[in-house]
């Protein structure tokens, strides 16, 4: 989840200022917000941390930089815990889109009661920042299924856009959050395309809809914008016999510039990401389902690529494109 608060100059706090706020309102419970040597920590002693200040490392992600921020109330366990699965999240985001999406950003980690990672979101002021709640109880086969912190990181590699396309922002985080942890084995191939099979209909147009950009229920927002994701991937790995898909074209949007630190217009997006791969596809299915509300034939989808009953048909007409979205 991304934020969409006010950010003018007069909201804006300085770092420090921030960490501290953010930090005291969540542990005031506040209800869900919505390669290489890559991992090099230096961590600060926490017993020599002020009491109520948070303690603060910083890991190496290629070229990028993660200020990882520990809220008080961390164990040491659950401390060494949350690093290992920061890096591993970072990884999978990092092998998607060929590096991290930015040079630099700052993780908050939140604590409080019960387990499992409890929500995230991603802001933009005054610097770059995920916070994300975590259960003092999580274990690590909950660290291991998470999947909000690939989410989370996910959205800086797209940027800023106006509230009425925040469906892609959060179509892309949920498409992709999928593929990257499945790319890295982090989820089974199979359980990625069964839970789309299942989930991605909430996505359909229902009564009243006008279209992606004029319908922000939370369906159309997270599956709508995940089946355009979908939608894309396949018709660009086909047209391009499995070469290029939407992994090559949103690699593109970083190389023209495009992240979460700047705010670009959905139709720059999208000219940038079909330019990286020699294609219109995506700009022409904006186009298509921007405004309108007539439902993809998903059951011919899944059957094209072999997804349809539960199994994985390799003898099905897209079965290689599934393969390259998802290699089995």
């Amino acid at each position: 989840m991304i934020s969409t608060g006010d950010s003018s100059p007069a909201t804006r706090l300085e770092a420090p200022m921030r960490r501290q706020l953010l930090a005291a309102i969540s542990q005031a419970a506040w209800p869900v917000m919505a390669l290489g040597r890559p991992f090099e920590a230096v961590a600060a002693d926490l017993r020599s941390q002020p009491t109520g200040q948070p303690v603060i490392e910083t890991l190496s992600v290629l070229r990028s930089r993660l200020e990882l921020q520990f809220a008080p109330g961390f164990s040491p366990t659950l401390q060494a815990a949350a690093r290992t699965w920061v890096h591993t999240s970072a990884d999978a985001v990092a092998r998607y889109f060929g590096r991290f999406p930015v040079p630099k950003v700052e993780l908050l980690l939140v604590p409080e009661d019960g387990s499992g990672v409890r929500g995230g979101v991603t802001y933009d002021e005054p610097s770059l920042l995920i916070r994300v709640r975590l259960g003092r109880q999580t274990t690590e086969a909950q660290f291991i299924d998470d999947w909000v912190l690939v989410h989370e990181m996910v959205h800086l590699a797209i940027p800023r856009v106006p509230r009425p396309q925040n469906w892609l922002h959060e179509g892309v985080a949920t498409y992709v959050e999928s593929v990257a942890r499945g790319r890295v084995g982090l989820v089974p191939p199979a359980t990625v395309w069964r839970v789309w099979a299942a989930d991605m209909p909430q996505g359909q147009p229902q009564a009243g809809d006008a279209g992606l950009d004029h319908t922000p229920t939370w369906g159309r927002t997270y599956w709508g914008g995940a089946m355009f994701c979908l939608m894309a991937d396949v018709e660009m790995l086909n047209r391009s016999a499995q070469r290029q898909g939407l992994q090559h074209a949103l690699q593109g949007v970083l190389a023209a510039g495009g992240n979460y630190g700047v705010a670009w217009s959905v139709d720059r997006i999208l000219s940038a990401a079909d330019a990286a791969v020699g294609q219109t596809t995506l700009t022409d299915l904006y186009r298509r389902m921007k405004d309108s509300s007539e439902p993809v034939d998903l059951d011919s989808l899944w059957r094209s690529l072999g997804v349809a009953g539960g199994t994985l048909d390799d003898d099905a007409p897209l079965a290689k494109v599934r393969r390259a979205i998802l290699p089995w």
